[in-house]
């Protein structure tokens, strides 16, 4: 249905010079992504407060929360395009100058439009970092060690968001909403790192007879990677409002949740390899729409913070899989040549699913209320995975690594 190809093959791989300080700066690069949200994410509540002079005080706050990912989404693809032609390092070390440019600026705006604009920059930024990082991982590495590669580099963001995310409710609580923004300085010493450490790979163009098309149902993936993106962090980003409706105002309890969240998401990913040792890609998929499932139900029943609590850490698994999930298939069934186009447009499909949120959600929290909302994308969500469950699949698709690998031996570990 979404993947094409065939089963992996079980290489150790190879790895480049200083592998592990290039892979560091990989991982810490593509921090930053995940920084632009979940480090404004327990500042929410203080935000709208803030605008609400000036009316939808809740829209403004989500809108400034996500606009990152308006230009995540065009500048993905387009830096995928782009280091086709111009190398990665040069990008790499450009994008890295804006985040922290961009970054810095937000410390100081206290006006919507200016705050918004900042906002976007940043999120072209962070748009076109994780596309590189991504690349260059898939450069760098190959065989199992680019599976691990890819594992640690999406992990990364969910470690990074562990940190921030504890620290910036204490933060806001102390300092104001604008102290959400000082992570975004962790750049400048990322961008030197990058300078001194990162090299062009010994080749990212095409190889001879390399087609540099996608696959035909590559689509399909895009629009698989946007869903599951905005469901499974739909109760995370509703968490400081749901809070508030059962009479919560602590940006600390707030941050307190969504770190035991990130903690279960981190551990998730870290997992990764052995997910997909004993999973499908159809059962990875129908395991983290599941779990959003159950999420969703439990926060709509939920009336204190201990069922709140139980149902973000649920949602921890599709939160700390989706991104190294999909841009490893992504990076194992395109060719070489497409990689950075092809993970651009994953990011874009990730990014579009995060910033259609507050669009879904302010409509049905107006008509419905915010529990009963909850009631409704269980439903949906519960639909979605019994039919990637029914969906028909190729051979590949539906067989863990195990099974592919034969009777009896011990496969190295895949995507």
């Amino acid at each position: 249905m979404i993947i094409i190809g065939e089963a992996p093959q079980t290489d150790p791989g190879r790895a480049p010079p200083h592998a592990l300080a290039k892979l560091a700066v990989l991982a810490c690069g593509n921090i930053l992504m995940t920084l632009m949200i979940s480090s404004v994410l327990p500042a929410t509540g203080a935000i709208a407060r803030h605008f609400s002079a000036i009316g939808n005080a809740d829209l403004r706050a989500q809108v400034i929360l996500l606009a990152p990912y308006i230009s995540f989404i065009f500048v993905s693809p387009i830096s995928g395009l782009a280091i086709q032609r111009f190398g990665r390092r040069r990008p790499l070390l450009a994008v890295f100058t804006l985040y922290a440019v961009a970054g810095g600026a937000e410390l100081f705006i206290n006006n919507f439009w200016p705050l918004l604009i900042a906002r976007i920059a940043l999120g072209a930024a962070g748009g076109a970092i994780t596309t590189i990082v991504m690349t260059l991982a898939g450069d760098y590495f190959t065989g199992a060690k680019r599976t691990w590669a890819i594992t640690i580099v999406g992990l990364a963001p969910a470690l990074g968001a562990v940190i921030v995310i504890g620290l910036s409710g204490i933060l806001v609580d102390r300092g104001g909403w604008h102290m959400a923004f000082v992570p975004y300085l962790l750049s400048v010493p990322i961008l030197i790192g990058a300078f001194f450490i990162i090299t062009e790979p010994i080749s990212h163009g095409h190889a001879v007879g390399e087609s540099a098309v996608l696959p035909v149902n590559f689509p399909s993936l895009c629009l698989v990677t946007m869903a599951v993106a905005c469901l499974a962090v739909m109760g995370v980003v509703q968490l400081p409002f749901l809070l508030a409706a059962i009479g919560v105002h602590s940006a600390t309890s707030a941050s307190m949740i969504m770190l035991a969240s990130t903690i279960v998401a981190v551990m998730s990913a870290f997992m990764y390899p052995l997910f997909r040792r004993y999973l499908s890609v159809r059962y990875v998929l129908v395991f983290l729409l599941g779990c959003s499932t159950v999420c969703f139900l439990l926060l709509f029943l939920a009336k204190s913070l201990v069922l709140v609590t139980i149902a973000l850490l649920i949602a921890g698994p599709p939160s700390g899989l989706m991104i190294t999930h999909f841009s490893a298939v992504t990076i194992e069934r395109v060719s070489p040549a497409a990689r950075g186009r092809a993970l651009g447009l994953i990011n874009s499909a990730i990014s579009l699913g995060q910033l259609l949120i507050p669009f879904v959600s302010q409509p049905l929290r107006v008509w419905l209320g915010i529990q009963p909302m909850f009631g409704v994308l269980a439903a949906v969500a519960f639909i979605g995975g019994l039919s990637a469950y029914l969906a028909p699949w190729s051979d590949a698709d539906r067989s863990s690594v195990a099974e592919l690998d034969g009777h009896g031996k011990p496969p190295v570990p895949l995507i």
